[in-house]
């Protein structure tokens, strides 16, 4: 038997592909076809409009033919010289049994026989792949190949010997034999053997590539697969038959191995009940049936080829039901199912199963604890122990896998009386929950989140006011007490302190998305462009600042400073993340609504739309795992004490949830972190240019007297709020009513009988709010100017008064702008 034996084949097709240089020429092709289509359709026109539709139809069919002929010409001519190439094989003494391939000089095929296509085939799955692609397993064999074809003379012959890799990561032996076409210089026709080792023969690996696909259809079926040739040898098992025979602790089986490893019987006694054993010497049961009539590619050969299923002494062992079809019941069941004893080792699994833990890369792994990790592991042998000796079925037990993904399954366990050779055994039920825990993660920390932005809105409301009447009294005093008074600069202490307290509190309402924000209709590139210069300054010189923006951006509907400090905030993070220096890439694109479909497969909680996404990447020390959840919550933070609040990044996502968006970070320890923020395009109505135009223009206008006249009613339920801003507004000449509530406000309104010119209100007050209160004045005095004042968010309230035009005043304020905004709103 030669060293390498070829695969043979009865089939006699040429595959050819298309290859550069003087092939088929498609360009060519296709500007023929289109010159005699268009001349065609010119001679069909030109008939029509003289009247001659009959002449026309027979003109351009003419055309047309007489395009196809040309065309059928120059293929036939580019074609004639494959066969050529396919009957000069043996001129140079090429074998004519082995796989045959024509290439360019730098490895393109050209094309390739039955034989090299079933080969390539069996290694690859590509079955015209080229040489040089090939999965090599030694780098340096590569490099030889390329430079020999490199180097190949005119008519020179070049053999050598290559290893390779199948598809099952197995090593596969290549037998090459290269020849230089003296009919067309730059081709290279290649023979092409398999082979085991250079010391095995070539037929063992020949009939596994070939039996492989049989065998992993028998496995679907859970039926074990096996060939045995004339010197009673094994050549090929499939994996179930493997798992079968191969002991937990016995290594791999290595083929071929004889017959009598697994049984004492010959070979022309396999047949129905065959007593086996395992390689450690363990009795196994199996029921053998040879093949018949069976089609193979070494059909020639004495190769006998044989099915074999599991018995137990009496195949009703399973003390189930006779008319039940227990090997597809259990092979085909919807959820993973594993026969395990009480020690742990799987005995059998299902197609479920066994796919599950393909995709971790854990294929032959044979004991609970090879997939399971240590601690559910434990759990699970004790539920196991618990269900084989009582017989009570286990509760559902959630656990994770090892291997190469983050994948959980919840178990659920039962006792089976027999298996086989085993007494005592347990079921294991497997679903898949690996989707399941990641939504549940995803809504728990989206809840977690909703519950502290509340209490953090709620305190931050609470503070407003107070705040507002520190300000606001601090003002008053101010009046009496100049920049010569002794107490001037006690009172600016206090108030300075005051409005550090009043950004803090402005951070809280950012988180809990309570914020009041004025948006506007911007491009990010425009508010990157502004900044690049102070973001420069902060990170310093040590770290590289690099912005690449995407072309044609969309516009977004965001307040511009908030987005500003969302940038500063994610670049001061990277630059303290980055001591020793680093680099921070800034970057802007468009995402459309098909890419954004798969995006929010991977993010669940972010829906299909049309988005600008903005990431900041740095080359800093990462973010652990652990604290990757944990890194939006207010006040938490890695940094050392004294170093930062805790607020930054908790800021950062208040403001983008509270703009619609959202924000996703990706890290790796040593390697850096991105955040990725997704911002909904805005598609702008003329009413919103209007409106942004009046905006701009009341901006640019400056109060410069803040006296005036009018009766304002004054609605809050704070009484040290109500108080400043009474006496504010009466020092500015302003006639004051007050009331501490919405009923109260009604009355006083009522009494007036519409001698009021302003109303200025909280919006959260108890019994009744503040735009329900306008609301109801409106109704008999709908020309009567409102301004809302308020520690929460305007965007909490606005949505209640419809498409009304209303004044809003956030707290806390000062007396200054108290008295800016009624002269305002008066005057407009």
């Amino acid at each position: 038997m030669n060293k390498f034996s070829p695969i043979t084949t009865d089939s006699s097709y040429i595959y050819a592909t298309s290859d550069r240089g003087d092939r088929i020429d498609y360009p060519f092709m296709m500007t023929l076809a289109g010159i005699g289509i268009l001349v065609a359709l010119a001679l069909f026109i030109f008939c029509l409009s003289l009247g001659y539709i009959t002449a026309g139809i027979i003109l351009s069919g003419s055309a047309v033919l007489v395009t196809a002929i040309v065309m059928a010409y120059f293929l036939h001519r580019e074609q004639a010289a494959l066969p050529v190439q396919a009957r000069t094989a043996s001129v140079s003494g090429a074998d004519s049994d082995q796989a045959y391939l024509l290439t360019s000089r730098v490895g393109e095929v050209v094309y390739a026989d039955s034989r090299f296509r079933q080969l390539m085939d069996s290694i690859t799955g590509d079955q015209t792949i080229s040489p040089f692609r090939l999965p090599f397993v030694n780098a340096e064999e590569k490099a030889e190949l390329e430079t020999i074809v490199k180097k190949l003379g005119p008519g020179e012959k070049k053999s050598l010997t290559i290893t390779v890799e199948d598809q099952e990561r197995r090593p596969v032996v290549l037998k090459l034999d290269l020849y230089h076409e003296q009919e067309r210089q730059g081709y290279v026709r290649w023979n092409a053997a398999a082979g085991d080792t250079v010391d095995k023969p070539a037929t063992a690996l020949s009939r596994r590539m070939d039996l492989s696909g049989i065998g992993r259809l028998m496995d679907l079926g859970n039926t074990g697969f096996m060939a045995v040739s004339s010197d009673d040898e094994i050549l090929f098992v499939n994996d179930l038959l493997r798992d079968w025979i191969v002991d937990l602790d016995e290594g791999d089986l290595q083929l071929p191995v004889p017959l009598q490893t697994m049984t004492a019987s010959e070979k022309k006694n396999l047949n129905g009940k065959v007593s086996c054993k395992t390689l450690a010497g363990n009795d196994i049961s199996l029921e053998i049936h040879a093949v018949e009539d069976f089609e193979t590619p070494f059909r020639d050969e004495d190769i006998s080829l044989y099915v074999l299923h599991r018995s137990g002494g009496d195949r009703t062992d399973h003390a189930m039901p006779s008319d039940v079809n227990i090997e597809h019941f259990f092979m085909d069941s919807p959820i993973g199912i594993a026969v395990v004893t009480a020690k742990g080792e799987v005995l059998e699994r299902n197609n479920i199963f066994r796919n599950f833990l393909a995709a971790l890369g854990l294929v032959k792994t044979k004991r609970l604890k090879d997939f399971l990790e240590t601690e559910d592991y434990q759990d699970i042998i004790g539920k196991i122990e618990h269900t084989i000796e009582s017989g009570e079925a286990s509760t559902v037990a959630d656990v994770a896998f090892k291997g190469k993904e983050e994948k959980r399954g919840q178990l659920y366990i039962t006792r089976l009386e027999h298996f086989a050779e085993h007494s005592g055994v347990s079921i294991l039920y497997l679903i898949d929950t690996t989707e399941q825990k990641s939504l549940e993660l995803q809504f728990a920390q989206s809840q977690k989140m909703q519950a502290v932005g509340q209490l953090a809105g709620g305190i931050a409301h609470d503070f407003n006011n107070l705040l507002t009447a520190i300000t606001g009294f601090c003002d008053l005093l101010l009046v009496r007490h100049g920049p010569g008074d002794q107490s001037f600069s006690d009172i600016i202490q206090i108030k300075q302190n005051a409005n550090r307290a009043a950004n803090l509190v402005r951070q809280l309402l950012a988180f809990s998305r309570q914020q009041t924000l004025r948006p506007k209709v911007l491009i990010v590139t425009d508010v990157l462009a502004e900044l690049s210069n102070l973001l420069r300054r902060l990170i310093g010189e040590t770290i590289e600042l690099e912005m690449k923006h995407g072309r044609g951006l969309g516009p977004v509907k965001v307040d511009q400073g908030q987005l500003e400090q969302v940038i500063i905030n994610l670049c001061v993070n990277a630059r303290d993340a980055m001591p020793e220096g680093g680099k921070i890439m800034i970057r802007t694109r468009n995402i459309p609504y098909q890419e954004s479909l798969k995006i929010s497969e991977r993010y669940k909680v972010m829906p299909p739309n049309d988005y600008v996404l903005l990431e900041v990447e740095d080359t800093g020390t990462g973010i652990a795992k652990e604290h990757l959840g944990k890194i939006f919550e207010p006040f938490f933070s890695t940094k050392e004490v004294g170093k930062g609040t805790g607020l930054g990044l908790s800021t950062v996502y208040g403001i983008i949830k509270q703009t619609d968006g959202f924000v996703f970070p990706a890290s790796e320890l040593g390697k850096g972190t991105t955040f990725s923020i997704y911002i909904p395009m805005h598609k702008e109505s003329k009413r919103e240019v209007a409106e942004e135009q009046v905006v701009q223009e009341t901006a640019q206008k400056v109060a410069k007297d803040l006296t005036g006249k009018g009766n304002i009613l004054l609605v809050e339920d704070e009484d040290a709020v109500r108080m400043f801003a009474s006496r504010a507004l009466k020092n500015k000449g302003y006639k004051i009513y007050e009331a501490n509530s919405g009923d109260k406000a009604l009355k006083v309104v009522q009494e007036l009988e519409g001698k009021l010119d302003l109303i200025i209100s909280d919006v959260v007050m108890p019994q009744m709010d503040g735009p329900t209160m306008v609301k109801k004045v409106k109704e008999k005095y709908p020309d009567l100017k409102v301004i809302f004042i308020s520690g929460y968010a305007e965007d909490a309230f606005d949505k209640n008064l419809g498409e009304e035009d209303f004044n809003f005043l956030p707290k806390p304020f000062s007396l200054k702008q108290l008295a800016e905004q009624v002269k305002d709103v008066l005057e407009s």
